[in-house]
């Protein structure tokens, strides 16, 4: 490879490196024989300036690389083999002049896409319950999750209840989510909150159906492990403000009914949350919320004794 491809390399290198910057999927040591840079999501690019007399380039052990192709001959995969405990791309012993050599590295995903660290270290240290113990793990969203921030004494007054609400979270990220959080806490009872963010069109369009199915299958899952379900309708909403173009109110009647008849057909205990707590345009009423979509300490008060009762019945 002559003098200016080389430029041209390291030039590209530094121009990316620059306006891109280091992500946690960069290695931060520089190889010897060129540069690392990303260019988007998911992919790392290696620009070999010092081509490898053998063909064996070694990369760093932090990547965790799916397939590796070259930009020049982008059809062909590169074979990648951990050689002496080195991970090695195994390149052409011979390139041509004329290439620049570009190594296009698709990585393997390492999105918590469900958030499963969120309560890792909570969940080690949570004792297991005791045989008189009763307790009662709480699965939702932002409004199970904001629940102990907007209105903690109630957490605090109950301590065999255990939050695991995550702000966000459609109903297959809880599913997801249900072993590590629910099922291996123990708990003699559920509450599932679900279907909201769904709803709002988090992570795609979804059917009502489909959403449902993705609730009834935590559901199915508690059952099968002896743990008692309270099935919690959906808060009535108006509007959300990060997805202006959705109109919820309908889609969550219709969930809500999908819910109750469930839970009448399996003999589980359906908690109404929206019906005390609707206004007459079919979102929530305004002094019970701190937006359109979240209780606030009033609106805490008006489900705390509801789902109280809810627990009672099913121990």
């Amino acid at each position: 490879m002559n003098i200016y491809k080389k430029i041209i390399i390291v030039a590209v290198a530094i121009i990316l490196n620059v306006s891109v910057g280091f992500s946690q999927t960069i290695p931060s040591e520089k190889p010897e024989w060129g540069a690392y840079t990303q260019v988007e999501d998911g992919f790392l690019l290696a620009h070999v300036i010092h081509w490898p007399e053998d063909g064996k380039l070694v990369i760093d052990r932090a990547i965790k690389p799916r397939e590796a192709r070259l930009l020049s001959n982008p059809s062909k995969k590169i074979k990648i083999k951990l050689i002496n405990g080195k991970l090695t791309v195994l390149l052409p012993k011979k390139v041509d002049d004329a290439q620049i050599s570009v190594v296009r590295i698709q990585l393997i995903p390492t999105e918590d896409w469900a958030n499963l660290k969120r309560y890792r270290k909570a969940n080690a240290a949570l004792k297991a319950p005791s045989k008189k113990e009763n307790r009662v793990v709480f699965i939702g969203n932002s409004i199970t999750d904001n629940w102990t921030r907007d209105h903690g004494i109630f957490f605090e007054k109950n301590p065999s209840f255990v939050n695991r609400g995550i702000s966000g979270q459609t109903s297959a990220q809880m599913l997801l989510r249900f072993r590590p959080d629910v099922i291996e806490l123990n708990p003699k009872v559920v509450i599932i909150s679900a279907g909201t963010n769904d709803i709002a069109e988090n992570r795609g369009p979804i059917s009502i159906k489909r959403i449902a199915g993705n609730i009834f299958s935590m559901v199915e899952l508690a059952k099968k492990n002896k743990i008692k379900v309270v099935l919690a309708s959906v808060l009535p909403v108006i509007s959300y403000s990060w997805c202006p173009s959705i109109e919820p109110a309908d889609k969550i009647i219709e969930l809500n009914k999908l819910l109750k008849k469930y839970a009448k057909d399996n003999n589980i205990i359906y908690l109404d949350y929206y019906t005390p707590m609707v206004n007459e345009d079919k979102g929530l009423i305004k002094h019970l919320g701190r937006d359109t979509v979240h209780p606030n300490a009033a609106g805490y008060d008006i489900m705390e004794p509801l789902v109280q009762k809810a627990i009672k019945k099913a121990l």
